[in-house]
């Protein structure tokens, strides 16, 4: 048995009975989140670009799509990818040195639980069985520090889930799981500075090549089982032996998977709270600072702040904008908050943030890089003209797998997030469903979804 087809028994016999009662409670507040963030990217230029590209080339199919229409699986998996990451809102897994977003996972997992007719409690198990092996692989490997993006170790985890889903054999999904992974690598590159578009649609150029596969798989067609551990394999790429006992897994990823509370890198989130909490605790007017200097993790200072992939010299578009610690930290202390409406073109236009960001320092600190990932520590100095320096420090935020969202707090950000999308009897049926999410048919929750629409009136995310 090769790795692959280790996971690919794994991933065959999981069970719904498998799942802890965390798990089955947390899994409704992780789907809302993921839907919020779906709809909330309904109307941004890149979508709309991906939406014609699925109305070209794949809009007759079974499968409902959230927005309106059908299409085939394959380009439904794409879809409900790019709508679910754009926003850069959904959740995250943390490990010492790498992470993921695990909710990459969720298009695809909605889109084929849709596909085969299934329950709430398949798309349950699809998700926490997906979130677990991309868990795992961030876990056990070491893809982004030897320049190999996070949305690789989706070739595993979305055709362990979809694999599952259409009750492929063991073969099948390890094959699926195979060729996925030895042809779409993708490379870190996509994190670096200045940051693209292509940030936050790669793992839906991902669901697109996995779902191929799957479907090619369950057709006979065969891949490198050995792509893993045989020559030039990912063991050989990541100069590393993968050692994930699959035997004695269980399904519980989506416990140790963090929200968001701001519409903002994962690595910055106590950083803001911190600005944010001082701010209002302090009554700080920002036309008085003369220096903002912030202590994070080293791995918030690599990704936003300077460190491993570079730095933004100038701040224009949503994809630099919410990547960039010196904007998330002056918009948060001028507006009080990080939403979507702090990521509008006008708004990162303005002269108060292009100023106040000018004033940001940051470094990393030795021992909140060692609180990491258990906590996530942020120390902010605001310095003003009078010669005051204001200090303010947290461990954690509203969202961390030590101090999980609520199903109350799961609501609110989703009401925010759909606010002109949706109506609120429409919300109130979406958000019903999703908390009953363990009685009901998949295809049920895709018929309320099919009535959100694009806010147009607010131009969110227009392109830039």
């Amino acid at each position: 048995m090769t790795t692959v087809q280790d996971l690919a028994a794994y991933a065959a016999r999981a069970s719904f009975d498998d799942l802890s009662a965390e798990s089955r409670r947390q899994l409704p507040i992780h789907i809302l989140d993921s839907l919020g963030c779906c709809i909330a990217a309904l109307g941004a230029g890149p979508v709309d670009a991906c939406r014609a590209q699925v109305e070209t080339f794949g809009a007759t199919g079974p499968c409902a799509l959230i927005g309106g229409g059908r299409a085939n699986p394959v380009y439904a998996a794409f879809w409900h990818t790019a709508l679910v990451r754009y926003v850069d809102f959904m959740d995250n897994f943390l490990a010492r040195t790498e992470t993921c977003h695990t909710a990459d996972n969720f298009g695809v997992a909605l889109t084929i639980a849709d596909y085969v007719g299934g329950s709430g409690r398949d798309l349950m198990l699809a998700v926490a069985l997906a979130y677990t092996v991309q868990s795992r692989f961030v876990d056990h490997a070491n893809f982004m520090t030897r320049g190999f993006d996070h949305t690789a170790q989706l070739a595993f985890s979305l055709n362990a889930a979809a694999g599952r889903l259409l009750s492929l054999s063991v073969p099948q999904i390890a094959n699926a799981i195979a060729m996925a992974a030895a042809s779409d690598a993708s490379f870190a590159v996509i994190r670096a500075k200045p940051l693209s578009q292509w940030k936050g649609l790669a793992s839906a150029q991902s669901a697109l090549g996995a779902t191929n596969t799957l479907f090619l798989a369950s057709r006979g067609v065969q891949g490198p089982l050995q792509v893993i551990e045989g020559p030039n394999g990912l063991e050989h790429l990541l100069g590393m032996h993968i050692q994930i006992d699959w035997n004695k897994e269980g399904y519980e990823g989506v416990v140790g998977s963090t929200i968001k509370k701001y519409n903002a890198q994962i690595h910055t989130q106590s950083a803001i709270q911190c600005m944010i909490e001082l701010t209002k605790q302090k009554r700080v007017d920002p036309t008085k600072v003369t220096a903002i200097e912030a202590e994070v993790t080293q791995i918030a200072y690599d990704f936003t702040a300077g460190g491993l992939y570079g730095t933004d010299k100038l701040i224009r578009t949503k994809e630099e904008a919410d990547h960039s610690l010196p904007y998330l930290l002056a918009v948060a202390m001028l507006d009080g908050d990080v939403m979507p409406a702090q990521f509008t073109p006008q708004r990162i236009a303005r002269a108060d943030v292009q100023q106040l960001l000018k004033k940001v320092s940051a470094h990393p600190n030795h021992e909140f890089t060692e609180a990491y990932p258990e906590k996530m520590p942020a120390k902010i100095t605001v310095r003003l003209r009078d010669g005051t320096a204001i200090e303010h420090e947290v461990e954690d935020y509203p969202g961390l797998a030590s101090h999980p969202f609520t199903w109350q707090e799961s609501v609110e950000k989703f009401d925010r997030l759909v606010a002109g999308r949706a109506d609120e009897p429409l919300r109130d049926e979406i958000k019903a469903a999703v908390q009953s999410i363990d009685t009901i048919q998949v295809r049920d929750l895709m018929k309320l979804l099919g009535h959100v629409t694009a806010d147009k009136a607010t131009g969110t995310f227009a392109s830039v």
